[in-house]
């Protein structure tokens, strides 16, 4: 549940669009917690009418050349922050600004979707894994790790085999007789 209803934010809007009060008095007045909240509230109502100040309830997904413009047009200063939220009818400026840090960050690559949630503790049994999870790896590098990995198994194998031929030395015939006859059932 959103902890303000549209109702109140218009309110309080109109409040400061009437009259001669500051955003610090609104805040006091209505117990908001920060001045900022109502100037965050008058900037999107002044921006996008009602529909600005509306709870959303969905998540929009914002295309990868969106948000390179968007961080493009804020580096080379054209624009700021909540001037850009108004003009495209992004909701939260800090949204940008998190575009524009993850951008520097770590380039394009930062302004892909990621993947949320918790992560999952079954193991992946994709044969592909290493290509999906290792993209900086080249492809000689992950041949020669799949090469190692087979190598290692049949190494396993082997060392397995032995065991078990040292194991039936040992055996009588008719212990390896009743052991055989133990795996059939």
């Amino acid at each position: 549940m959103a902890k303000y209803k549209t109702e109140f934010k218009i309110k309080v809007v109109k409040e400061y669009l009437e009259g001669n009060v500051s955003y610090k008095d609104l805040a006091k007045k209505y117990s908001i917690p920060d001045k900022h909240i109502v100037r965050t509230w008058v900037n999107a109502y002044e921006s996008q009418g009602y529909e600005g100040l509306k709870v959303s309830r969905k998540n929009n997904n914002y295309s990868l050349d969106l948000k390179l413009n968007v961080v493009d047009l804020y580096l080379t200063g054209e624009m700021s922050y909540q001037s850009l939220a108004n003009e495209l009818k992004i909701s939260n400026p800090s949204m940008i600004a998190r575009w524009v840090k993850e951008f520097r960050d770590e380039g394009i690559e930062g302004l892909k979707p990621k993947k949320r949630g918790r992560p999952s503790n079954m193991p992946n049994t994709d044969k592909n894994k290493d290509l999906k999870n290792k993209h900086n790896k080249t492809k000689k590098e992950l041949s020669e790790l799949e090469k190692l990995r087979k190598e290692n198994y049949y190494l396993q194998m082997e060392v397995e085999i032995l065991k078990k031929k040292i194991q039936f030395s040992q055996m009588t015939e008719t212990e390896i007789d009743e052991y055989l006859r133990s795996l059939d059932h």
